[in-house]
């Protein structure tokens, strides 16, 4: 997530949860910029505004050197107990870890982007459809937005770079 200085410090308790579940699964972690989606085509997410969106919710890092996508699911019901403890001045117990996929361009077979949406298929047959929006709320703290307008745009400028560098690879 872009570092933005004028956050509230709600919304920054909402960024320091997030990033904590990405940091606990991804090694490199401070290499990727980030930004919070859903996966269209992913199992339901249990609660919040990924249920209401009908997809799973993941923290999207990317990075162009190496050029990789590392898509990272989120345990929302421990990324939300942070947020609670972090609002109630507690310290958060450590981030729950899960298990990233990475896309690069070893295994990607495919994107595309239309509207809000940037599909990738790999190379093992795996969609996914991640729905972008540059304003995130959920449910259990619906005065809290994430603004990530910034993260987006600088997504998809990153995703016409990864493009154009297959389309090299592919002319080569």
């Amino acid at each position: 997530m872009v570092i933005v200085t004028e956050r509230s410090e709600p919304e920054q308790h909402l960024v320091d949860a997030l990033r904590a579940s990405f940091d606990a699964s991804v090694m490199n972690f401070g290499s990727y910029n980030i930004l919070c989606t859903v996966d269209r085509l992913g199992a339901p997410a249990k609660i919040g505004a990924a249920r209401a969106w009908g997809g799973s919710l993941l923290l999207v890092g990317y990075r162009r050197e190496p050029v990789e996508i590392v898509l990272c699911p989120v345990d929302l019901d421990d990324a939300l107990g942070r947020v609670q403890a972090l609002r109630l001045g507690e310290e958060p117990g450590p981030a729950a870890a899960a298990i990233p996929t990475l896309v690069n361009l070893t295994n990607l077979a495919g994107m595309a982007s239309e509207d809000n949406f940037v599909e990738l298929t790999l190379s093992t047959g795996r969609r996914m459809k991640l729905d972008l929006h540059e304003q995130v709320r959920f449910d259990e703290f619906p005065e809290v937005e994430l603004h990530q307008s910034r993260d987006v745009k600088d997504f998809y400028d990153f995703i016409d770079y990864f493009m154009d560098i297959v389309e090299r690879m592919n002319a080569a």
